[in-house]
């Protein structure tokens, strides 16, 4: 357990008065109750190492949208390119798995897309936008393999995701909402992101993998909940209706009963609450508007209240356990 971990632990037993101011101190000699001042440090050097990193990726961008008719197309390959090989010259020479190397790839990930762009625009290559993004995405790959970092792992779920939008949104009249199928394949890339995060990224050397879950978890259960809504009252979404329903109740008994995670199982469970209200109102669609409206009201409120309930408990019980 985490230093901080530790410190938490033991704030939570002071506060239910499961040890004394006393004990409370004599622990404290062995577990500092507040981070020192190198673990704020550290903590402010990665902050500020990476926001540094995307602000200058950001730079460059805006340098060459701002400069860009003063700019000769083989001016601007050349400072666009050279970006890139910067970049990466500074990550190769960086320490393995050290934080500057992770901040580097990060940057030269970002600058590959800002390339990319470059060379479609100059070139009028008449390419969709979405298959920029996806041919960005399928270039930083090895970057983002080889970083081991959450945040090149984060950007390259972002442009992925934003590829199979752009690609749906193309043939849509009403974002993704006016079909059942590109909902239903939203869907399953937020899966195949949710299942890979879960079980790869650990394996590939991605520590504190968790928060790429929580996202991908959240990423997934939005279209998810989406469809379903709209499948209790369109013949055309049942589909998603039922996916819903089965990859909700897999989702909740994998983070609760297998693998617990509170964070991805209240996810799951207020998304339950949203669905079933709409199912409700469904069922009781030719009920009088007055009593219907309390009777959602009322059904909300309790089942919020309750959920909420649970999961404060479920909460201590693993701090408990911890």
């Amino acid at each position: 357990m985490a230093p901080l971990q530790h410190a938490d632990q033991l704030l939570q037993w002071a506060e239910q008065q499961q040890l004394s101011p006393k004990q409370l101190q004599q622990a404290a000699g062995q577990y500092p109750l507040q981070p020192t001042t190198a673990e704020w440090l550290v903590l402010a050097n990665r902050i500020l190492l990476f926001a540094a990193t995307l602000l200058l990726g950001c730079a460059v961008i805006f340098f060459f949208a701002y400069n860009w008719p003063l700019l000769h197309h083989l001016a601007k390959l050349g400072l666009a390119g050279t970006a890139v090989l910067l970049s990466g010259v500074t990550a190769l020479l960086c320490p393995a798995n050290s934080l500057p190397r992770r901040a580097a790839i990060f940057a030269c990930a970002i600058l590959t897309g800002a390339l990319l762009a470059l060379i479609g625009q100059t070139y009028q290559t008449g390419a969709d936008i979405w298959q920029l993004f996806a041919g960005w995405a399928a270039l930083i790959t090895p970057l983002v393999l080889l970083s081991k970092s959450r945040a090149s792992y984060l950007l390259w779920f972002f442009i992925i995701e934003l590829a199979l939008w752009r690609y749906l949104d193309t043939r849509s009249r009403f974002w993704l909402l006016d079909s059942a199928e590109k909902l239903a394949l939203f869907s399953l890339l937020n899966l195949l992101l949710l299942l890979f995060a879960e079980f790869a990224l650990q394996r590939l050397g991605v520590r504190q993998h968790k928060p790429l879950c929580w996202l991908a978890a959240l990423a997934l259960l939005l279209p998810l909940s989406i469809g379903a809504i709209i499948g209790t009252w369109e013949a055309e979404y049942h589909f998603n209706l039922i996916s819903y329903i089965i990859l909700a109740g897999l989702m909740a008994l994998w983070y609760f009963r297998w693998q617990r995670d509170l964070l991805i199982f209240a996810l799951v469970l207020f998304s339950a609450i949203a669905v079933s209200t709409v199912l409700l109102a469904r069922l009781l669609e030719g009920a009088d508007g007055f009593f219907l409206f309390n009777l959602l009201a009322l059904y909300v409120i309790a089942s919020s209240a309750g959920a909420t309930i649970w999961l404060k408990k479920l909460l201590q019980e693993s701090r408990h356990g911890a």
